[in-house]
């Protein structure tokens, strides 16, 4: 298995998987990518919005077939160093809590978040997502 930053030949692929996945949002261009292969086939994706002084972690997605097994854990020990930029914010489903703890994140209020992200945030509640607001420090 790779796990690599994807660039633009990706996007395609990346998208479907996404799909297959039922993830409501596309790769954008505000988004570094990254990817896990298996076999040349994508089975896991998480992107990093950058941006504003700071990152918002999203789409963490890994196969169904992939999962239990320390790879989602392996996973997000990848892109931490990505995070140790600047203060970073997610919005998983809310049994995922302790998973991204793994890598710092802690349950915060919504309310604290940037007022874009405090809006998204809303938006995903009014569409019946059980999700939580989490935030991690930046490493110094």
């Amino acid at each position: 298995m790779k796990v690599f930053e994807a660039d633009e030949s990706f996007r395609d692929a990346l998208n479907q998987f996404y799909r297959e996945q039922g993830y409501h949002s596309g790769w954008s261009n505000s988004e570094r990518a990254f990817i896990a292969t298996n076999d040349d086939e994508i089975v896991g994706s998480v992107k990093v919005e950058v941006g504003n002084g700071i990152s918002v972690l999203r789409g963490m997605y890994i196969a169904k077939g992939y999962q239990g097994g320390g790879f989602g854990t392996e996973f997000l020990k990848h892109i931490e160093p990505i995070l140790n930029e600047t203060i970073s914010y997610c919005m998983p489903f809310s049994h995922l809590g302790k998973f991204y703890g793994q890598i710092g994140f802690q349950p915060v209020s919504p309310d604290s978040f940037p007022e874009y992200l405090a809006k998204r945030y809303r938006g995903y509640e009014e569409k019946g997502y059980q999700i939580i607001a989490m935030r991690r420090e930046q490493a110094i």
